[in-house]
């Protein structure tokens, strides 16, 4: 395989992760909403009027935010970094001595690279934050059906 088309499937594998990753920056913005309308619905126009203070406010549904917040900025930080790092192979492979000065090719100090950093790591805290955040809101849903 050569070197264009190595790098061709590695931005198509980059691309499906990214995706990957907008899916779950989305379904955990959504599930910061999740238990502001699950309180409504079960407690009715009272707690749409009070808001989830009706119920209370549980650790579990403030760990669940925080595990969805997690998701969010994992998940935008692998997608950022992902695509930084193909734009850097990209133009570190055609930079010359004549083009090293211009936007694009030219390498910008205050702008982080964070090669060192495993995006797997981040990849992964991102699908482990959503997942402990469902669960906080299962919690915070058991407890409150219990009332």
């Amino acid at each position: 395989m050569s070197e264009a088309e190595t790098f061709k499937l590695r931005v198509d594998l980059t691309k499906a992760y990214c995706e990957t990753a907008k899916a779950y920056v989305q379904i955990s913005s959504a599930g910061l909403a999740l238990p502001l309308f699950f309180t409504q619905a079960i407690f009715g126009k009272d707690a749409a009027e009070k808001g989830i203070r009706l119920a209370g406010l549980p650790c579990s549904i403030v760990l669940a935010w925080i595990f969805f917040l997690l998701a969010i900025a994992f998940g935008l930080l692998y997608q950022w970094l992902s695509i930084r790092l193909m734009w850097d192979q990209l133009h570190e492979s055609q930079r010359t001595s004549k083009n090293c000065d211009k936007p694009g090719f030219r390498q910008t100090w205050w702008v982080p690279r964070f090669g060192w950093l495993n995006r797997s790591m981040l990849f992964g805290g991102m699908v482990f934050s959503l997942y402990l955040g469902a669960l906080c809101f299962v919690c915070f849903a058991a407890h409150a059906l219990r009332r």
